[in-house]
């Protein structure tokens, strides 16, 4: 053969590196064992295993960012291996000249590497969002695979997902916690790969609990599985997502079932049910355990007694008697190993009934019965401590087989004993007792006893009536907090307003807020914090705010209204009256006026004032002169509800009033007032002087001393 020219060579070197590709570990994608279809919603053609490397794109500045869902893993099953399938979906809008993209797979344990080139054809009709899937590439179970994928041309694009595949064969691993209050399981799996976990009960297979469905879960999360009663056979099953995957099964208390016993028959027996005198019972047992038995019982004494020549017959796991009657009383008994459990009919099942007539000689008892059947009755004794009633007459014995009511008449049983019924016409029945025989057939002693309770009653209400009207008379029933308002009028009318404050606190026995008692507190927080925060203890405590009412007090309130308070008329320097009338018309002007109103009260002195000195906007307020409406006073200070007469309080309150006014204290307060009277005269006389000065012009000297003496006499007393 001739020899080779110089531009053969570099052909048989691409031929050489194709057939050692061929040959290396990055066959796999040959391999004809995974189907290799392709889904796509644009017209493409593919490139297995590209050996050309992706050109750069210069077209865009910066590279882009895809959405982790663009690339989408998953594991099924092809073959009874598994497959690895993929999907593809990207927004193409910003990529100019896009061409398709490369999707690589590499076998992380086993060095295995597969790729495939998607090209979008000219001829495909434009889309921004192309979305292909991939079925599929087939790889070895029990190892990591890395999935990549990358544009064309490379805008700087590349997506990476790891997923792990499970061995076939293995089943998962996985933890629990157990909160037995709460009656649930925290399961939590020890791997990355999705799987199932439920409640199941045990028995040939795992059966499905009635409330409890699957819950699909990975190592990034637990789950939390509820369960409603604790059997012996719960478990906990887990298992992959994948299909065919081995389970895995935990009973927590197959080992200590012993507890749990008695929760399983009750869960097991199902309702009893009736036919004809036949009671059946059904068992559906979630639990396969064996060593049940089942008998009937008789309750009695709050326990259930076997009855020992019970036979029970049983079928298909029910369980029945016949010649029964349906009476709650007759029971089926459930045993197993040492526990019990005991199922019985509702009082609804019962088919017949027994009313009791009282006569004056006997007793008559009427019956009605849903089916035919026969009774017996007797009169006997019963013995409290076992419960059983001992015959002691005759048995008398009626039948309904032809009506379902009937009627027997019974002798009177007399104290201590019981009248006895039961069915005689089948073999297990239940006696019904009636022992309400303690008064004789005249019912004296109930007589007695009804007019015993009349008379306690009687007497009761007698002693109380006594009782409130005796505190009346005898005692203060008032104790109220009281915050007195005044104006400065003068230093005898302070005195008056302590004396007065006196007589509230010790005649009257209230609780008396006064500024010139506190001027330690007054002098430290200031008169308004002061005021208003005693305002807001006697709203607490439902006391009453009560205005000390003058013809001066009249005067300051109008110059209050008209804001006249830098004015040399005004006489209250530490401002307690503006802010109790700032509080007042608050109370007045709110929302809640009705109630704020009661809390007031306006207090005027006979000779100091006049009830058309205070104004028209507080004619609302409840008004008192003194000592004229000392009584009305002390009622709305004892604000009372024990008698209904009004005539009587009114009555208690005059005799009181009387009572008080010849105390000392009462003197003394009336000495006040007089010197208050006094005083009042004065300024009245001063004032008339100036008035008739002022028009002379010879007077005008004497008319600015007098008004100086009058002013300096107001406010420094």
């Amino acid at each position: 053969m001739g020899s080779l020219g110089y531009g053969t060579c570099p052909l048989l070197v691409i031929v050489a590196l194709h057939l050692l590709l061929l040959w290396s570990p990055c066959q796999g994608w040959l391999e004809g064992d995974s189907p290799r279809q392709i889904k796509a919603n644009f017209a493409y053609r593919r490139i297995e295993y590209p050996l050309s490397l992706i050109k750069k794109s210069e077209n865009l500045t910066s590279p882009r960012n895809l959405p982790p869902d663009a690339l989408n893993v998953s594991i099924v099953q092809w073959d009874k291996k598994p497959c690895v399938q993929i999907a593809v979906s990207i927004n193409v809008s910003g990529l100019p000249g896009f061409r398709g993209f490369d999707i690589r797979l590499l076998e992380i344990s086993n060095n295995r590497f597969h790729s495939i080139r998607i090209l979008r054809r000219k001829t495909s009709s434009v889309r921004d969002l192309l979305q292909l899937q991939f079925h599929c590439w087939t790889v070895a179970s029990g190892q990591e695979i890395s999935v990549s994928l990358l544009t064309n041309p490379d805008y700087g694009i590349t997506i990476e997902k790891k997923v792990n595949i499970p061995h076939n064969n293995r089943a998962p691993g996985f933890h629990y916690q157990h909160f037995a209050e709460e009656k649930r399981f925290v399961v939590s799996i020890t791997d990355s790969q999705n799987a199932y976990a439920r409640l199941c009960h045990k028995l040939n297979a795992c059966e499905d609990l009635e409330n409890s469905d699957k819950m699909l879960f990975n190592s990034s999360h637990s789950i939390s599985l509820s369960y409603d009663t604790v059997l012996p056979c719960l478990c906990i099953e887990v298992f992959y997502a994948q299909p065919n995957s081995r389970r895995k099964l935990q009973c927590p208390f197959i080992e200590q079932r012993e507890p749990y016993l008695a929760d399983l028959m009750r869960v097991s027996a199902k309702k009893i049910a009736f036919k004809a005198n036949t009671m059946m019972v059904h068992y559906e047992s979630p639990c396969q355990i064996l060593g049940l038995s089942v008998s009937l019982c008789r309750k009695q004494n709050g326990s259930c007694m076997t009855v020992d020549d019970a036979a029970i017959q049983s079928y298909d796991m029910t369980y029945s008697i016949s010649n029964i009657d349906r009476d709650p009383n007759l029971c089926f008994k459930f045993t197993l190993d040492s526990h019990t459990y005991v199922k019985c009919p509702n009082n609804s099942d019962r088919v017949w009934k027994v009313e009791v007539k009282f006569n004056l000689f006997d007793v008559l008892l009427k019956i009605s019965s849903e089916v035919p059947a026969s009774f017996n009755g007797a009169i006997c004794y019963q013995n409290q401590s076992t419960g059983t009633c001992h015959t002691q007459s005759a048995v008398y014995n009626f039948s309904a087989m032809q009506s379902k009511t009937m009627q027997l008449s019974l002798p009177w049983p007399g104290l201590g004993r019981c009248i006895k019924v039961w069915r005689s016409d089948v073999r297990f029945a239940h006696e019904r007792l009636i022992c309400s025989f303690d008064y004789s057939h005249k019912h004296l002693g109930l007589i007695a006893l009804v007019a015993l309770l009349v008379v306690f009653a009687l007497t009761l209400f007698c002693f109380l009536t006594f009782h409130k009207i005796w505190k009346l008379f005898t005692a203060p029933l008032w104790k109220r907090t009281i915050l007195l308002v005044y104006s400065p009028d003068s230093s005898e009318y302070k005195t008056l307003i302590c004396a007065f404050a006196d007589f509230l606190q010790s005649i009257l026995g209230c609780e008396v807020i006064l500024d010139m008692w506190d001027m330690n507190t007054v002098s430290k927080i200031g008169m308004l914090p002061w005021f208003y925060q005693k305002r807001e203890l006697v709203s607490q405590r439902n006391g009453k705010v009560m205005i000390m009412w003058t013809t001066r007090t009249k005067s300051m309130y109008q110059q209050w209204r008209n804001r006249q308070l830098n004015s040399f008329a005004w006489k209250d320097p530490a401002n307690l009256f503006g802010a109790a009338m700032s509080c007042l018309s608050k109370d007045l002007g709110g929302e809640q006026e009705s109630g704020k109103v009661k809390e007031y009260s306006i207090v005027y002195f006979e000779g100091l004032c006049e009830k058309k000195d205070i104004p028209k906007n507080l004619r609302k307020i409840s008004k008192y002169r003194l000592f004229k409406d000392l009584y009305r006073l002390v009622i709305k200070l004892q604000d009372t509800t024990c008698l209904s007469s009004t005539c009587l309080i009114k009555a208690v309150a005059k005799y009181l009033m009387k009572k008080l006014m010849r105390l000392e204290e009462s003197q003394d307060l009336q000495n006040h007032i007089e010197l208050c009277k006094q005083r009042l005269h004065e300024e009245l006389s001063i004032k008339k002087k100036i008035s008739q000065q002022a028009f002379e012009p010879s007077g005008m000297i004497s008319f600015l001393l007098l008004e100086t003496k009058l002013f300096r006499g107001a406010i420094i007393p």
